[in-house]
């Protein structure tokens, strides 16, 4: 074989080398194309495997939606059942089909909106409702009630002479019509005390009552105020906040002079005979494991002819429905908060950011110290409507969701455990994790400055970061210190109307008044009856406090 074949061949070769060179490129972009298309599909069935998820999850809603609404749809009708039972007593409101327009019903039907009783044609609502009467809204909250809901505690029947009518006269129905009048006056009892002599000597001395007397002398020890009278006198000032001069005023109209001083001596007197009954309260609301709010609020107290700023604390106990008022001799220090809890082993402590607060977590070590989501939410309020930042309004949208989540917990009636599950979910973690990440943008060090409401602000929600969100440890826990806010506005009221305290003796009896009046609030019942029974139970000489408590003296829930 000469040079030149050789030559051929290996071009030969070389062009079959290059073929197959280009040949596998080809196969390798085809290939590379089908791995893109393969991936492509699997995004597509990851995507629509998520859809699927979603659309499972949304009809999973939807069922629970419906489940809910048919319940709902149930007692309605159960309602307006016993509703329509009340309002016609037990009379059918269907009677004969005559005349009865079809055209006309069906419009009725695609007009009512479930507002109103739709306007059902004559026959089909009876003959005793004229066919012009209005229709009237339900009102669920009414059922198993009847219609007169006033009531008095006295009711006197004045009946009607039918002599006096005349002799043709034809009676067609008797009815009675209902009239209120406030009998308001002040009666002055006398009881004939005798003292005798015994015949061993002894000198005694009582009251006897005759047939049809009172049997005992209705006065309450160290006044001359009936259990009633004090009372009353207690319920005006604390509950109502009238002022001493104006109780004095009042009973002058009535005919009756009393000194602001013998007015103040009566409250003082029957706040005496409160003491114990107040520190079975106070070691009721914190007992072992108990969840206790604490708040403070100040107070004008008269000290050497000089007024002085004072504090008073309010610890609630919201599972136990006890509310305590303490004095403490006006102090606001550690040592005061330190001396009301005692050696008490109290589960938590909630509050605001006080500092005095603060000593909980280095002396007692075994009480979790919670404070307030609201005061975090009130200073982004000022920062956003007062100082104009949008970082504020992004904050406050996380605040606002959380405050959601919590309500929707409270109208499901979840328990506590449900609650601490709920509030442990991944997508309230994310919120809250969302949240600290924004703070953190806030609080670094190369972020724009800001105005003093929103430095304010984020400084406070970084610095009580974990008192914060301790709530999310127990369903018990409040999410805010609100309720505590709620029970010191009555302090608030009397600040604002008696301006002042006297003493500091004066203020331990507004104390130990209040705990008494928003105990009875926490648990719905009239704080006027239960200072009335409560007076006269010791009129009686009764002093076992234990079972003279809001919750155990017996008094029905004030339905108000």
């Amino acid at each position: 074989m000469n040079s030149m074949e050789k030559s051929m061949l290996l071009d030969e070769l070389f062009a079959l080398r290059k073929a197959d060179k280009e040949r596998e490129a080809k196969l390798l972009e085809k290939l590379d194309r089908m791995t893109e298309q393969l991936l492509a599909l699997n995004e597509n069935s990851q995507r629509l495997l998520r859809q699927n998820d979603e659309l499972k999850r949304m009809l999973s809603d939807r069922d629970a939606l419906i489940e809910k609404l048919r319940k709902e749809n149930a007692a309605l009708k159960e309602q307006k059942k016993l509703s329509d039972k009340n309002r016609f007593d037990g009379k059918t409101q269907k009677l004969s089909s005559k005349n009865r327009g079809s055209d006309s019903r069906e419009a009725d039907k695609e007009d009512f909106d479930g507002s109103s009783t739709p306007n059902l044609p004559s026959e089909e609502r009876g003959t005793d409702i004229p066919s012009s009467a209005g229709s009237k809204q339900e009102r669920p909250y009414r059922q198993g009630i009847s219609y007169k809901r006033m009531k008095a505690d006295k009711s006197v029947c004045h009946d009607f002479d039918f002599c006096r009518l005349p002799k043709e006269a034809v009676i067609i129905k008797t009815f009675h019509k209902y009239s209120y009048e406030q009998v308001s006056y002040i009666l002055e009892h006398r009881y004939q005390v005798v003292r005798y002599k015994l015949p061993d000597g002894r000198i005694c001395e009582g009251y006897l009552s005759k047939d049809g007397g009172p049997d005992y002398m209705d006065v309450v020890p160290g006044t001359h105020a009936s259990a009633d009278f004090l009372a009353h006198l207690a319920f005006n000032h604390f509950v109502l906040n009238v002022p001493y001069y104006r109780e004095m005023y009042r009973l002058n109209d009535h005919g009756m002079f009393l000194s602001r001083m013998t007015l103040t001596n009566w409250l003082e007197k029957g706040a005496g005979f409160t003491k114990r009954l107040v520190e079975t309260l106070k070691n009721m609301a914190m007992e072992k494991d108990a969840i206790v709010n604490c708040d403070e609020t100040w107070c004008k107290v008269k000290v050497q002819d000089r007024y002085r700023k004072r504090y008073i604390w309010c610890l609630v106990n919201r599972e136990e429905k006890i509310v305590i008022y303490c004095y403490e001799e006006g102090s606001r220090s550690r040592d005061a908060l330190k001396n009301i809890l005692g050696d008490r082993q109290i589960k938590a402590l909630q509050s605001d950011g006080y500092n005095v607060y603060m000593y909980l977590e280095d002396r007692l070590y075994d009480t979790e110290h919670l404070c307030c989501l609201a005061h975090a939410r009130a200073k982004f309020v000022y920062a956003y409507e007062q100082g104009g930042d949008l970082n504020a309004k992004q904050m406050l949208e996380y605040i606002g969701w959380l405050y959601g989540q919590e309500d929707s917990y409270r109208q499901s009636g979840l328990t506590a455990e449900e609650i601490t599950r709920q509030r442990n979910s991944l997508r309230t973690k994310e919120v809250i994790g969302r949240m600290r990440s924004f703070l953190n943008v806030l609080t670094s060090e190369g972020h724009p400055p800001r105005g003093d409401l929103m430095e304010k602000a984020v400084n406070y929600l970084k610095n009580f970061w974990n008192q914060i969100f301790a709530y999310l440890k127990d369903g018990r826990y409040s999410i805010d210190n609100t309720i505590a806010e709620r029970f010191i506005r009555p302090l608030a009221g009397e600040r604002k109307n008696s301006l002042f305290f006297g003493s500091n003796r004066m203020a331990n009896v507004s104390a130990a008044y209040h705990t008494l009046i928003s105990t009875c609030r926490a648990n719905g019942i009239s704080a006027l009856a239960y200072l009335k029974n409560l007076f006269r139970e010791v009129v009686k000489g009764r002093r076992d406090y234990e079972n003279l408590l809001p919750i155990t003296i017996g008094i029905n829930t004030n339905k108000l």
